[in-house]
Formats: structure tokens, sequence, C-alpha cells
């Protein structure tokens, strides 16, 4: 209730980011090694700087879920459905990684590819950013923004790495999943090689149209959302999973998390709300509070599916965070600190 009244009483007083920061978006492709245990690989990632060059916006490290990749947060192509474009005309600055074993990443052994690699990937491009040798600038102010699969892989590195976020978003993300929806999850994805795609059996995708009902709801939804993500669907490493539900769902690891977090579920979410309440914010603040140590705030876009980003109303839900994210970057801000 704290963040949220301090929300409120910032957006009232129009407090925003300079205007000059969100005057010009420029956008580049980055090709980042990266190595976690036994394995070294590149990640790939868009990197939209909104401050003409000058690198003193704050950056968002925006991570998708499972079967997609960083076009999730471009809207799969449309415009209209970009978070990453609304969040650049608020003035962050923003990063979509392609995990490892997606988009233009390395697509190393499936069997390599874990959850914790995603968030050992992600900690070495935020380092990066903080100390400049990522684009020349020092990113100073950094949230990690996740998405399901994504969203699991960012708890483990909010947990792992503290010293890295000044915020977390989850979004698509509970701390229980109804076993009938696991299994029927499971049950709607097969190998990528049987597409035609050079992966190992490893490496799993969803079988052809069952991504409406998987991911969206039928009455907040583009019909050209729908088209774009069955077209572009991307493929995910099943040894993912194990690690992402037992380590990135754990009591334990979320409660290791210090900075704010933000979780955003869609009230039709297939996935995270099916043993969990998303009625309204306060259903869903009683359910997830008590696996975090520090105040949660949440926030419910009642006729959304699993997607929230790409939902018909999900600008609503990339205003929120951004107006979020403005309020507690500046309360907790540490420019300059290591």
């Amino acid at each position: 209730m704290p963040t949220l009244v301090l929300l409120v009483a910032t957006i009232a007083a129009g407090m925003a980011l300079p205007a000059s920061a969100a005057s010009q978006t420029t956008c580049a492709e980055l090709d980042e090694p990266v190595h976690s245990g036994l394995l070294a690989a590149t990640m790939h990632a868009t990197l939209c700087s909104t401050a003409a060059g000058q690198g003193d916006a704050p950056l968002q490290v925006l991570v998708s879920g499972g079967t997609y990749n960083r076009t999730y947060w471009a809207g799969l192509g449309l415009d209209a459905y970009s978070y990453t474009r609304r969040a650049n005309a608020a003035g962050f600055d923003t990063l979509a990684v392609d995990r490892i074993g997606t988009g233009d990443s390395s697509h190393p052994l499936s069997a390599l590819v874990t959850a914790g690699v995603q968030a050992d990937a992600v900690h070495q491009l935020i380092t990066r950013a903080r100390t400049g040798t990522l684009d020349g600038h020092r990113h100073s102010l950094v949230a990690l923004v996740g998405h399901s699969l994504g969203s699991m892989a960012a708890v483990i590195a909010a947990a792992r790495y503290p010293g890295d976020l000044g915020a977390l978003i989850l979004t698509g993300y509970s701390h229980l999943i109804s076993g009938d929806q696991l299994l029927t999850s499971l049950t709607s994805m097969y190998p990528a090689a049987l597409e035609g795609r050079p992966l190992d059996p490893g490496y799993l995708t969803t079988r052809p149209g069952v991504r409406a009902g998987l991911f969206h709801a039928s009455d907040d939804v583009d019909p050209a959302v729908v088209a774009a993500d069955e077209a572009t669907k991307d493929a995910s490493s099943a040894t993912e999973l194990p690690d992402a539900v037992l380590v990135g769902m754990a009591r334990a690891t979320s409660r290791s998390i210090t900075v704010p977090v933000l979780l955003a579920n869609g009230g039709r979410d297939s996935w995270a709300c099916t043993a969990v309440d998303c009625t309204s914010p306060q259903a869903l603040r009683a359910a997830e509070q008590p696996y975090f140590s520090t105040p949660l705030t949440t926030y419910v876009q009642p006729r959304s599916g699993h997607c929230l980003a790409l939902a018909a109303d999900g600008g609503e839900f990339t205003d929120f965070a951004s107006q979020w994210l403005t309020t507690v970057l500046r309360a907790g801000d540490t420019r300059g600190a290591s």
C-alpha cells in the first residue's frame, strides 16, 4: 500500500522523466558473449535508447516467456501492441533479450539450457549495462521485466544477484500452478524438429493452432496478434522448465529478493491464475505477498489472458508499469553506486 500511495501521489503531481529523454529513440542489435558453468554462448538483444545516446535514462531489461523471443516485447511486429514503444515513449531505455536457445541467440544442446543459465546470462548483460561496457554508457538505474518462463528466470536472477536491480516486474507469473493446466501445457508441445527446425529433440514448440487458447483471452486479443503469434512462434529447451519451477517459483527464492516488485497478471490467465485468485489486485496481493519479503504491488487486467502485453488493452498495463517504475526507481536512485 505505501508504494501504491506514492505512485498515485507521483502521478498526481505530474512527476515524469524529462521530455528530452523520450524525444529520440535509436535501436541497436547486440550479440554478447555469456557463460554459465560448462556453457559458453552468445545472447542477442535489441537495445533502444531514448536519450539521444546520453545513457542517462533508466533501463528496462526484458525477458520473454517460453516459445517467445525478444519480438514479444515489440508486439510481434505489430507496433500498436509494442511494450518497448510505449516504454521508450515514457522515457525508458529498453534491452529486449533473446533467451539462450531462442531468436538470434545461440542454440546449444538443449540439455545445457536451464533457467539458471538464463539468469546468469541476463546478469552478465546487466553488469555490462551498469558499468558502461554494453554500449559505452553507464545505466545506473535498471529494472528487470519478465513474462511467464522469463519471469521465473528473472526471479532467480533477482535473488542470485541482488545488486543488479532497482526494481522487478513479473508478468504471467504466480507461485501456484494447477496440475491440470501444467498437463495441458505440456501436451500442447512437441519437438520443434518435427517442423523442420535444425534443433535437437529437447527443443519444444507449440503444436499448430493451440496458441490462441493457451496464451490469449478470445475477446481481448486482436486476430492479427493471434496470427502473428502463430507465425513467429519460437522454441524453448525442455530443460528450462524443471529449475524454473523448482527454483523460480520457490518461496525461498522470491523471499530473497530485496527490491520493489510489481506482479501483473491478466484476470483470465490460464496459466498463472488457475490456482491463484486474480479477480482483483487485492486478491492477487493477498495470495502472493507471503512469498515476498518486501511489500508487493499487484496489477490485474481483468479481461486479459496470459500474454498481458499483447492483449487488446495491453497498453494499460505498459503505462502502469512505466508509472510504477518511475516512482520506485527515483525513490531508490543510486546513481554513481557500483
